[in-house]
């Protein structure tokens, strides 16, 4: 039973543990597939935010194109530009000389002025729709600068339009990406090219070099989307999808902090616990009494089998259900014992152990009964009986009374004697008596319901007799028989001593 017991316990545990690595794996799973998904979304959205911007920078670049060197459509343009949908932070015009011509919101002190930033650079050398690497403008800001060409009716390059967008201010591109705050701990961040963060949440980490994230570096440098387990750059596991902006080759990053993710593991294996515990229950219950069931037949036969000196043995062991192959067996074995003990007593009532004048055991058929005992340590009690002046009667009555007197003691013993108790005559007038697992105290009663069954009937027309009896036991803790027969030898003669017709039971030590 505890070896079964052992087994399922074992099972579940290892079932519980799998289930529990099964769920965490899952959850783990389905965070990095949705942030991957959300990620390829933002950076679509930034891709078609950035799109849109030069189709509108388009747009009016082709109405400058006719009337570039006029004022009024200049400051047209910048401001409808800058009011439109707030894509941009600021908006000037610039010839191809590089000068700027107009700018919105308007700054008087840089109209005139020659430009000096690397993306306007970029976007006057281009000649062609542009979307800049970031870079620090004059006002210490990190800005991206989205820039149109503009091209007279006859193909002539007149310079360009163009708007900044203000990484640390809000703005259009700040509301596109900032849709994925999300309530679940998951945040956004989109890197430049070259690993530095032009949006996250937290606006004074904008700028920062984050390269070093191995998140970053797979989707600057593979440019495709993913998801990945990493440590970001304050030593924080995450769980991170990244997509990225096809436009700039910029990296978007959706990031769950994997702590965040499992704190709803332990919820759900202790609802998986709940639901299994039942079941487990119920199965160690019927373990218990399945084994209960199995072992009792085996329990039955062990008890029995500590008690094989009882009379009623063999009905016993034939009551134990035998249901199995093993009960079966161990059945058979001891009942095959039983009969062979049986059959060995009955060998000894052969005549070569049996007294021919009582048909009782000779000394011969007592000894070797007596060493069958002792092999099996069984316990039991030996009366020496004796006839009190045997001798008289047959000087007195003849050899042929002195028989029927002997036949008559033999026939009172066989009345008294219950069923296994064994009869002998050792020779002469000398009987013993063997009871087993019977005590001394209870072997006294026996030969005293012996006594005084013949007290009143005649041995011999004219003739009663009276018994001296010497009794002794034999117990487990014992070594020979011999010890107890000269015990119970010793006991009938002080009932001699003591005048005959008496029954004394042998002290022990």
């Amino acid at each position: 039973m505890g070896l079964a017991l052992l087994v399922v316990l074992v099972t579940f545990a290892n079932t519980f543990y799998a289930g529990y690595l099964q769920q965490r794996e899952m959850l783990i799973r389905n965070t990095l597939e949705s942030n991957q998904a959300y990620a390829t979304k933002a950076a679509g959205l930034t891709d078609g935010f950035l799109q849109q911007a030069l189709s509108q920078l388009g747009y009016s670049a082709q109405l400058l194109g006719s009337g570039f060197d006029s004022p009024a459509v200049q400051s047209a343009e910048t401001r409808r530009l800058l009011q439109q949908n707030q894509t941009y932070n600021s908006v000037v015009i610039v010839n191809a000389a590089g000068k700027v011509l107009n700018i919105s919101p308007p700054m008087a002190e840089v109209v005139g002025q020659q430009i000096g930033s690397s993306g306007m650079l970029a976007a006057l050398q281009a000649r062609q729709p542009l979307v800049s690497e970031p870079f620090v403008a004059g006002t210490g800001r990190l800005v991206i600068f989205i820039s149109h060409p503009v091209f007279a009716p006859g193909g002539e390059y007149l310079g360009f339009i163009g708007g900044s967008v203000y990484l640390h201010d809000q703005n259009a591109l700040h509301a596109v990406l900032g849709q994925h705050h999300f309530l679940n701990g998951s945040y956004l961040f989109v890197v430049d090219r070259q690993g530095r963060l032009i949006f996250h949440r937290d606006q004074e980490r904008v700028g920062e070099n984050v390269m070093r994230n191995r998140v970053v570096q797979s989707v600057i440098q593979r440019n495709e989307a993913g998801s990945a387990e990493s440590v970001n750059t304050r030593g924080e596991s995450m769980l991170s999808g990244y997509a990225p902006v096809g436009l700039t080759g910029w990296g978007v990053v959706v990031q769950r902090p994997t702590e965040l993710t499992l704190d709803v593991l332990p919820l759900q294996v202790q609802g998986m616990l709940w639901k299994v515990a039942p079941l487990l229950v119920a199965t160690l219950l019927a373990i218990w009494a399945l084994a209960r069931w199995i072992a009792k037949p085996l329990h039955d036969l062990a008890r029995i089998a500590n008690r094989l000196d009882d009379a009623d043995t063999a009905g016993n062991i034939a009551q134990v259900p035998s249901w199995y192959y093993e009960v079966i067996k161990l059945k058979q074995a001891i009942l095959a014992g039983l009969s062979q003990v049986q059959r060995r007593i009955t060998r000894l009532n052969t005549e070569t152990v049996t007294d021919p004048l009582t048909g009782l055991l000779n000394r011969r058929g007592m000894m070797e009964t007596l060493q069958a005992w002792e092999e099996a340590g069984r316990p039991f009690s030996v009366a020496v009986i004796d006839i009190d002046h045997f001798k008289s009667i047959n000087d007195t009555y003849g050899h042929d009374a002195g028989d029927t007197v002997l036949r008559f003691l033999a026939d009172h013993m066989r009345r008294a004697a219950r069923a296994g108790d064994v009869l002998c005559r050792q020779g002469g007038d000398e009987f013993t008596l063997l009871l087993p697992a019977t005590p001394a105290h209870e072997a006294v009663h026996a030969c005293e319901r012996l006594t005084h069954g013949m007290a009143f009937e005649h041995a011999y027309p004219g003739v009663t007799i009276t018994l001296s009896i010497g009794v002794a036991d034999f117990r487990r803790e014992d070594i020979h028989v011999n010890g107890t027969l000269k015990a119970a030898d010793v006991a009938l003669y002080q009932a001699k001593r003591r005048g005959r017709n008496q029954l004394v039971e042998a002290e022990r030590a």
